[in-house]
């Protein structure tokens, strides 16, 4: 595994040029042992220090269209040929290989000469490998201006990106490991400013995914959610012509929905997501209207007990029956040869041939993942609950009168209690008499309103 790195140099002038190339070609730096250059570099590590003996030992060292030893003199050469001896002066690149890679530096130096040669054909180059570390590393000084044509070499920011991809393609064909792709896109994961702000709760882009989660568990379309976010404060730009959702917060930041470090925030996945709910709502309403319509109660079938041609049980539906009959009302009569008798064979038919004009079941969706499978979870749940029937129409449509009858059973015991027991019982619960005074005893045949009884004093 090998990567390329750029190493900038500030200063471009002949002297930094010159530091540079005799900087990579130290000998501590590039020679190695006869015995060890074919071999594992991980194995096989040794370090020299600078005064160490280096006869004998091979020198990892190659120029392309140029002389190591007198590289510098070259490229001097060749920018006085053309009259661009100025501005920039040289690239330096290195190409680095991981830590423990089982590689020997033979390969890794003939990596570094083909890696020059294919990348610069018109221009000189340096080569150096260097050993004195645990990991292998070529150095690579190349001349701004081309000896061929004269021209300056330029580059880019995108030139690394190539570098890397060829690099990793010469890695590829020596049998070595590889980096993955570099895309050089800003990375989703949070910078260090944006961590502390929502470390200490003060993000304003985490505020707008909580919104964001929020309203989707209380729409169902693009119209709904828009809605709910307005109400929030947000405004949002949502167009079939535009790539992303962009989003204004009510402090006037503006966030598309790519900077949201979550793939379900993204336009397409949200799409996808309300319509999955317009499909699954659409399979909830068919399935109530199919199962809690009294047509379709009257015709659900009921196993009895008669058998038919073949002595096996029948199905018949409630209205054959006569079970959505009022008390009272007489029974049609049929005899043996006009009773309807459905058999499951025809019955099977029958469905069979009603489906035909019905639509067609909507795709299977189960496998799709959005992202925002709970959210659609609490919001069907909400809904469920705002359009759930209530109990007491519940048992008068599809149960007998329970509730009736217990409440006569109850009046009946009480007018039963009445009866057997006249006198009042006095507890917590009865309001007393009130007494205004009392009562006058009458005498035989006398009224209430005779004052025969008062004696009257007349006082002169």
């Amino acid at each position: 595994m090998a990567t390329v790195n750029f190493i900038p140099c500030k200063k471009q002038n002949a002297f930094s040029m010159r530091n540079e190339i005799e900087y990579i070609l130290q000998d501590f730096k590039v020679c190695i042992e006869p015995e060890k250059f074919n071999c594992d570099h991980t194995a096989n590590y040794q370090t020299y220090c600078e005064d160490a003996d280096k006869t004998g030992c091979i020198r990892l060292i190659s120029g392309k269209d140029c002389c190591p030893e007198t590289a510098f003199q070259e490229f001097m050469a060749t920018k006085n040929n053309f009259k661009k001896a100025d501005q920039t002066m040289f690239y330096h690149y290195d190409q680095a290989f991981k830590d423990g890679e089982s590689i020997s530096p033979k390969t890794a130096h003939e990596i570094a000469v083909k890696f020059a040669e294919d990348n610069y054909p018109d221009f000189e180059v340096v080569i150096a490998t260097h050993v004195d570390n645990e990991h292998l590393h070529s150095h690579f000084i190349i001349n701004s201006v081309s000896f061929k044509t004269g021209k300056k070499l330029h580059q880019g920011p995108k030139t690394l990106l190539k570098l890397r991809a060829y690099s990793d393609q010469i890695c590829q064909q020596y049998g070595l490991t590889t980096l993955e792709p570099y895309t050089g896109g800003k990375s989703k994961s949070l910078a260090s400013r944006e961590y502390r702000a929502a470390a200490k709760g003060q993000s304003w882009k985490f505020s707008l995914m909580n919104t964001i989660d929020t309203a989707m568990k209380t729409s169902g379309t693009k119209a709904e959610f828009i809605k709910n976010m307005e109400r929030q404060g947000y405004s949002i730009r949502w167009e079939s012509s535009r790539k992303y959702i962009t989003y204004t917060c009510p402090n006037t930041m503006s966030c598309r929905d790519i900077k949201l470090h979550d793939n379900r925030y993204l336009k397409e996945m949200m799409e996808r997501e309300f319509e999955l709910r317009r499909i699954e709502a659409a399979e909830r309403r068919h399935a109530a209207s199919r199962t809690d319509s009294p047509a379709a109660i009257a015709e659900q079938p009921v196993l009895l007990s008669d058998t038919g041609k073949a002595g096996q049980p029948v199905l018949q539906s409630r209205a054959d029956l006569g079970w959505d009959r009022r008390f009272g009302e007489a029974a049609p009569c049929h005899t043996g040869t006009e009773r309807v008798v459905t058999h499951p064979a025809k019955l099977s038919a029958h469905k069979v041939g009603a489906g035909a004009n019905q639509q067609k079941p909507a795709a299977d969706t189960a496998d799709v993942v959005t992202g925002w499978e709970t959210e659609r979870e609490a919001f069907f749940s909400a809904e469920a609950a705002t359009t759930a029937p209530d109990m007491d129409t519940v048992v008068d449509r599809h149960s007998p009168d329970l509730a009736g009858i217990g409440g006569s059973m109850v009046q009946l015991g009480r007018s039963l209690e009445r009866l057997d027991n006249s006198v009042p019982i006095n507890d917590t619960t009865t309001k007393p008499q009130q007494h205004t005074g009392r009562k006058k005893k009458l005498a035989i045949g006398q009224k209430e309103d005779d004052h025969s009884g008062h004696d009257f004093e007349m006082k002169m």
